[in-house]
């Protein structure tokens, strides 16, 4: 296991330490004087070694893995908080939402054309969407809009044209 007290810390770790000083402060553990000066320290700090030592002595500190050890005869480890880390999968969007989107867009620069494939690029997105559950919702439904729009107003257009002609 490597040190990681030496190791940098980030602006994101930072934040996270803040919180714990925030929540301290409202709490009553840390008078306002306390509580500014360990902020002002803490956000210089450059290590997580660093940032343990402004907030170790508060509840929810750095380290929320036990650091005493069952057995006697083994010392106690300080263990990494961050090693458990496991950032939240992303869903990857639909990459016809996005054609859609886009053909939808460009639809009055190609004087409506674009709109029927942004309908059919729309409506296969919106169905594998369901079946995989990817993100892209919004942009398919956008791109079906932008799509249908052009398309029934010129469907509407020639309509009116015949009625009258």
């Amino acid at each position: 296991m490597s040190n990681w007290h030496s190791m940098r810390a980030s602006d994101a770790d930072r934040e996270r330490a803040a919180d714990i000083l925030k929540a301290a402060y409202a709490e009553g553990r840390l008078t306002p004087t306390e509580h500014h000066a360990r902020l002002d320290a803490l956000m210089k700090s450059q290590t997580y070694g660093e940032i343990q030592r402004h907030i170790a002595d508060l509840p929810a500190g750095p380290s929320p893995f036990p650091t005493a050890s069952a057995n006697p005869a083994y010392p106690a480890q300080q263990v990494n908080p961050w090693a458990q880390y496991a950032p939240v999968p992303i869903r990857p969007s639909e990459p016809l939402a996005k054609a859609s989107l886009i053909l939808g867009a460009i639809t009055p620069l190609t004087c409506g054309i674009s709109g029927v494939g942004a309908i059919i690029t729309g409506h296969l997105a919106l169905s594998r969407i369901n079946q995989t559950g990817a993100e892209g919702r919004g942009m398919a439904i956008a791109g079906l809009v932008l799509g249908y729009l052009p398309v029934l107003g010129t469907a509407l257009f020639m309509i009116l044209a015949v009625l009258r002609g």
